[in-house]
Protein backbone atom coordinates (compact mmCIF):
# COMPACT_ATOMS: atom_id res chain seq x y z
CA UNK A 1 0.00 0.00 0.00
CA UNK A 2 1.35 3.40 -0.89
CA UNK A 3 1.18 6.26 1.59
CA UNK A 4 -1.51 8.05 -0.43
CA UNK A 5 -3.85 5.07 -0.04
CA UNK A 6 -3.72 4.82 3.76
CA UNK A 7 -7.24 5.51 5.04
CA UNK A 8 -8.07 7.68 8.06
CA UNK A 9 -5.30 10.25 7.59
CA UNK A 10 -5.10 13.53 5.79
CA UNK A 11 -2.49 16.25 5.48
CA UNK A 12 -3.65 17.90 8.74
CA UNK A 13 -3.82 14.78 10.96
CA UNK A 14 -1.44 15.15 13.93
CA UNK A 15 0.29 11.81 14.39
CA UNK A 16 2.86 10.41 16.80
CA UNK A 17 4.54 7.15 15.76
CA UNK A 18 6.65 5.33 18.32
CA UNK A 19 8.65 2.23 17.39
CA UNK A 20 9.86 -0.34 19.89
CA UNK A 21 13.50 -1.15 19.10
CA UNK A 22 14.00 -3.75 21.83
CA UNK A 23 15.91 -6.91 20.95
CA UNK A 24 12.76 -9.02 20.71
CA UNK A 25 11.51 -6.83 17.82
CA UNK A 26 14.46 -7.90 15.71
CA UNK A 27 12.94 -11.26 14.71
CA UNK A 28 11.12 -12.17 11.46
CA UNK A 29 7.35 -11.59 11.28
CA UNK A 30 6.97 -15.25 10.27
CA UNK A 31 9.11 -18.33 9.73
CA UNK A 32 9.21 -17.73 5.96
CA UNK A 33 9.93 -13.99 6.08
CA UNK A 34 13.07 -11.90 6.08
CA UNK A 35 11.07 -8.87 7.28
CA UNK A 36 11.55 -8.18 10.98
CA UNK A 37 8.82 -7.04 13.40
CA UNK A 38 10.99 -3.95 13.78
CA UNK A 39 10.65 -3.19 10.04
CA UNK A 40 6.83 -3.09 10.07
CA UNK A 41 6.59 -0.23 12.57
CA UNK A 42 9.47 1.72 11.06
CA UNK A 43 8.20 1.40 7.50
CA UNK A 44 4.69 2.40 8.48
CA UNK A 45 6.00 5.37 10.44
CA UNK A 46 7.90 6.59 7.40
CA UNK A 47 4.92 6.08 5.05
CA UNK A 48 2.65 8.11 7.33
CA UNK A 49 5.24 10.84 7.67
CA UNK A 50 5.25 11.21 3.90
CA UNK A 51 1.43 11.63 4.01
CA UNK A 52 0.80 13.96 6.99
CA UNK A 53 2.59 17.23 7.70
CA UNK A 54 2.28 17.00 11.51
CA UNK A 55 4.15 13.80 12.32
CA UNK A 56 6.51 13.08 15.18
CA UNK A 57 8.50 9.86 14.99
CA UNK A 58 10.65 8.21 17.61
CA UNK A 59 11.89 5.01 19.11
CA UNK A 60 11.65 3.59 22.58
CA UNK A 61 13.59 1.08 24.64
CA UNK A 62 14.91 2.06 28.07
CA UNK A 63 14.38 5.67 26.95
CA UNK A 64 12.12 7.46 24.43
CA UNK A 65 13.67 9.65 21.78
CA UNK A 66 12.09 11.58 18.92
CA UNK A 67 14.12 11.56 15.73
CA UNK A 68 13.91 14.10 12.93
CA UNK A 69 14.06 12.43 9.53
CA UNK A 70 13.48 13.86 6.04
CA UNK A 71 10.01 13.38 4.55
CA UNK A 72 10.93 12.08 1.13
CA UNK A 73 13.37 9.21 1.73
CA UNK A 74 11.34 6.38 3.27
CA UNK A 75 13.91 3.59 2.92
CA UNK A 76 16.80 5.87 3.90
CA UNK A 77 14.90 6.85 7.05
CA UNK A 78 14.42 3.21 8.03
CA UNK A 79 18.18 2.74 7.63
CA UNK A 80 18.73 5.79 9.87
CA UNK A 81 16.67 4.12 12.61
CA UNK A 82 18.69 0.92 12.21
CA UNK A 83 21.86 2.93 12.63
CA UNK A 84 20.61 4.63 15.81
CA UNK A 85 18.64 1.86 17.55
CA UNK A 86 21.20 1.33 20.34
CA UNK A 87 20.73 4.94 21.52
CA UNK A 88 17.61 4.15 23.55
CA UNK A 89 18.52 0.75 25.00
CA UNK A 90 16.58 -2.46 24.65
CA UNK A 91 13.77 -2.48 27.23
CA UNK A 92 10.10 -1.86 26.33
CA UNK A 93 9.21 1.33 28.20
CA UNK A 94 6.35 2.47 25.98
CA UNK A 95 4.79 4.54 28.77
CA UNK A 96 7.60 7.08 28.23
CA UNK A 97 6.03 8.01 24.88
CA UNK A 98 2.76 9.11 26.52
CA UNK A 99 4.58 10.71 29.46
CA UNK A 100 6.57 12.86 27.02
CA UNK A 101 3.59 14.27 25.08
CA UNK A 102 1.75 14.79 28.38
CA UNK A 103 4.69 16.67 29.91
CA UNK A 104 5.20 18.77 26.76
CA UNK A 105 1.40 19.29 26.31
CA UNK A 106 1.67 18.30 22.63
CA UNK A 107 -1.73 17.78 20.98
CA UNK A 108 -1.95 14.70 18.78
CA UNK A 109 -4.95 13.21 16.97
CA UNK A 110 -3.51 9.70 16.73
CA UNK A 111 -0.76 8.03 18.74
CA UNK A 112 0.69 4.75 17.45
CA UNK A 113 2.99 2.43 19.37
CA UNK A 114 4.48 -0.49 17.47
CA UNK A 115 5.80 -3.22 19.76
CA UNK A 116 5.74 -6.97 20.31
CA UNK A 117 4.56 -6.71 23.90
CA UNK A 118 1.26 -6.09 25.63
CA UNK A 119 1.67 -2.58 27.02
CA UNK A 120 -1.92 -2.13 28.18
CA UNK A 121 -2.91 -3.89 31.39
CA UNK A 122 -4.51 -3.21 34.74
CA UNK A 123 -1.32 -2.43 36.67
CA UNK A 124 -2.25 1.20 37.37
CA UNK A 125 0.89 2.77 38.77
CA UNK A 126 1.46 6.51 38.40
CA UNK A 127 3.71 6.01 35.38
CA UNK A 128 1.74 3.22 33.72
CA UNK A 129 0.65 3.80 30.13
CA UNK A 130 -3.06 3.50 31.00
CA UNK A 131 -2.86 6.12 33.78
CA UNK A 132 -0.81 8.48 31.61
CA UNK A 133 -3.21 8.11 28.67
CA UNK A 134 -6.21 9.07 30.81
CA UNK A 135 -4.31 12.15 32.02
CA UNK A 136 -3.28 13.03 28.45
CA UNK A 137 -6.90 12.91 27.24
CA UNK A 138 -8.12 14.94 30.22
CA UNK A 139 -5.36 17.56 30.23
CA UNK A 140 -4.08 17.88 26.65
CA UNK A 141 -6.03 16.26 23.81
CA UNK A 142 -9.53 14.95 24.65
CA UNK A 143 -10.21 13.57 21.14
CA UNK A 144 -6.90 11.71 20.75
CA UNK A 145 -6.86 8.02 19.87
CA UNK A 146 -4.23 5.51 20.99
CA UNK A 147 -3.35 2.52 18.81
CA UNK A 148 -1.19 -0.16 20.41
CA UNK A 149 0.11 -2.62 17.84
CA UNK A 150 1.31 -5.92 19.27
CA UNK A 151 2.99 -7.13 16.09
CA UNK A 152 3.44 -10.69 17.37
CA UNK A 153 -0.20 -10.91 18.39
CA UNK A 154 -0.03 -14.37 19.93
CA UNK A 155 -3.40 -15.79 20.96
CA UNK A 156 -5.26 -12.49 21.05
CA UNK A 157 -8.29 -11.13 19.26
CA UNK A 158 -7.10 -9.20 16.17
CA UNK A 159 -8.73 -6.00 17.43
CA UNK A 160 -9.93 -4.96 20.86
CA UNK A 161 -11.59 -1.60 21.37
CA UNK A 162 -11.29 -0.32 24.92
CA UNK A 163 -12.70 2.74 26.64
CA UNK A 164 -11.06 6.14 26.21
CA UNK A 165 -10.27 5.70 22.49
CA UNK A 166 -7.75 2.90 22.93
CA UNK A 167 -7.38 0.31 20.18
CA UNK A 168 -5.34 -2.86 20.76
CA UNK A 169 -4.31 -4.38 17.44
CA UNK A 170 -2.73 -7.85 17.41
CA UNK A 171 -0.61 -8.89 14.46
CA UNK A 172 -0.32 -6.97 11.23
CA UNK A 173 -2.19 -6.60 7.92
CA UNK A 174 -2.06 -3.89 5.28
CA UNK A 175 -5.88 -3.71 5.61
CA UNK A 176 -5.76 -2.57 9.23
CA UNK A 177 -6.19 1.12 8.37
CA UNK A 178 -9.39 0.41 6.44
CA UNK A 179 -10.83 -1.26 9.54
CA UNK A 180 -9.67 1.53 11.88
CA UNK A 181 -11.00 4.27 9.56
CA UNK A 182 -14.41 2.54 9.39
CA UNK A 183 -14.52 2.26 13.19
CA UNK A 184 -13.65 5.93 13.62
CA UNK A 185 -16.54 6.77 11.28
CA UNK A 186 -19.03 4.92 13.48
CA UNK A 187 -19.04 1.45 11.96
CA UNK A 188 -18.68 -1.78 13.89
CA UNK A 189 -15.54 -3.90 13.73
CA UNK A 190 -17.51 -6.73 12.12
CA UNK A 191 -18.97 -4.46 9.42
CA UNK A 192 -15.53 -3.04 8.69
CA UNK A 193 -13.94 -6.48 8.40
CA UNK A 194 -16.77 -7.86 6.25
CA UNK A 195 -16.48 -4.95 3.80
CA UNK A 196 -12.81 -5.54 3.04
CA UNK A 197 -12.18 -6.95 -0.41
CA UNK A 198 -9.50 -9.63 -0.31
Amino acid sequence: ASAANIKGFDHETRVLLACDVSGSMQVPVSAKSKILLYDVGLMLAMLLQSRCKNVEIGMFGDKWKTIAVPRNNILGNVQEFYRREGEVGYATNGYLVIKDILDRKVQMDKVFLFTDAQLWNSNNTADHIQTLWLRYKAEVSPDAKLYLFDLKGYGQAPLQILRNDVYLVAGWSDKVFEVLAALENGGSALDAINNIEL
